[in-house]
């Protein structure tokens, strides 16, 4: 087999772990691969590690023994994290958001690929110590973000609906009452998608009341499952208390329709 320089190692190990991320991956994979000693793979691996720490593109995680190996976390700086979030506030706080019934216009904002991201990776750090088996969302506007948690924390993600489908077979559906609009909603979730006993982080967009996270709470019990976490995009100043984790990354401190006035604050706890 033909020699594999430095060069061409650092390569293929850093693609393989960033596009594996939480992953993780034996000593033995990577020399087999690459046909060199664990001696040198290590040098690698630490090197690697040096210039995601030194450019903020996450951290490199090693586990010793004979199960161990190393595995890659997509996290931020924390500076870079502020400058991200300061963006999104100036962002949001265009008056042009406001839509009638006092809303405000974030579709560009939750389906725009480089900003939730940048988002989900905030949620890997703030949600990192927390043993999840599941990412969770409800349909339709928040599924892109949660998306992304699931896929940086290599957790399989699971999406209620607000009605059934036929392909999902039996299905578990319960009523809440949602916090943005006062009405009556309905959750529905496949009996397939959740084994019994799972730990579920819920990801969201927006959250008013409150009502959707107690929905989903009272959703997974049904599943004899937790709800351990919640993180949001943005919050309303004035939401419900939850009881469990909540994290949201920005404010909604005033929206004001009549003065075209829309106010945005940062969480300064996530970034603490």
């Amino acid at each position: 087999m033909q020699k594999i320089g430095k060069s061409e190692r650092l390569i293929f190990i850093t693609s393989t772990l960033v596009q594996n991320p939480m992953k993780l991956f034996s000593l033995t994979f990577f020399c087999d691969k690459l046909s060199c000693a664990k001696s040198t793979l290590s040098e690698d691996i630490d090197l690697i590690s040096q210039i995601f720490e030194q450019t903020g593109q996450g951290r490199l995680e090693t586990v010793s023994g004979a199960a161990g190996g190393v595995y890659y976390i997509p996290t931020m700086k924390k500076e870079d994290e502020i400058e991200f979030l300061n963006f999104l506030k100036n962002e949001l706080q265009n008056p042009e958001r406001i839509v009638s019934g006092g809303f405000v216009y974030i579709n560009d904002i939750v389906f725009n690929p480089e900003v939730i991201k940048k988002a989900a990776r905030i949620f890997v750090r703030l949600f990192l110590e927390k043993e999840i088996d599941y990412i969770a969302t409800v349909e339709a506007k928040g599924i892109a973000l949660a998306s992304y948690v699931a896929q940086y924390f290599n957790k399989p993600l699971v999406v209620a609906r607000n009605s059934s489908k036929f392909t999902e077979g039996s299905t578990v559906n319960i009523s809440y009452i949602s916090g943005t609009t006062g009405k009556i909603e309905t959750m529905t979730m496949a009996k397939k998608a959740i084994k019994k006993g799972a730990r579920v982080l819920f990801i969201d967009d927006f959250m008013r009341g409150g009502g959707t996270v107690r929905g989903m709470k009272d959703l997974l019990s049904e599943f004899e499952s937790s709800l351990v976490g919640v993180g949001v995009l943005i919050a309303t100043k004035d939401k419900k208390s939850v009881d469990v984790d909540y994290k949201s990354l920005l404010v909604l401190e005033e929206l004001n329709a009549e003065n075209k006035k829309i106010t945005f604050s940062i969480n300064h706890q996530v970034i603490s």
